[in-house]
């Protein structure tokens, strides 16, 4: 079972909402970890996952990714990610090779397969400084998430 490319994108356009119990979202800096936080829609029933990995082998592997009824990725970015070709057949950029920061949105039919520059996205803001924690804030802004609470770095 899939979604359609209409649900999908109103999914990923919905506004969204940390759960009130968090109060911060820890981002530690200089190892590796994985978090998960349920993200509500804001005056609807759905909920999120926004799922948060930096890898063990390269510090600088990021990769943030929200999630809609537990199963579909809407919206994945890989920061320093294993390079990797879009499908022939996908419907941007096909047989393209990524080797640079990058989005995957879902499409119908590809899932989560079809990568995107940041500069393919009008709608995502690449952030002036690179740091980690803004890329995540640029991501969740991406994602309609409001009221971001505080990032915490150091833990």
């Amino acid at each position: 079972m899939s979604l359609s490319q209409a649900e999908s994108t109103r999914l990923l356009e919905m506004p969204k909402e940390f759960e009130p119990s968090v109060v911060v979202v820890e981002f530690p800096r200089i190892q590796a970890f994985t978090a998960e936080y349920i993200l509500n829609g804001i005056g609807t029933r759905e909920q999120f996952i926004l799922d948060l990995d930096r890898g063990n082998k390269k510090r600088a592997r990021l990769k943030f990714q929200t999630r809609a009824r537990k199963i579909y990725v809407l919206a994945r970015i890989d920061i320093e990610g294993r390079p990797h070709r879009n499908p022939p057949d996908a419907p941007h950029r096909p047989g393209e090779r990524f080797t640079s920061t990058h989005l995957h949105l879902y499409h119908d039919g590809f899932g989560d397969r079809v990568a995107y520059l940041p500069s393919d996205l009008p709608a995502f803001v690449v952030p002036v400084d690179g740091t980690d924690d803004s890329w995540l804030v640029s991501f969740l802004k991406f994602c309609n998430v409001r009221d971001v609470p505080p990032i915490q770095t150091e833990i």
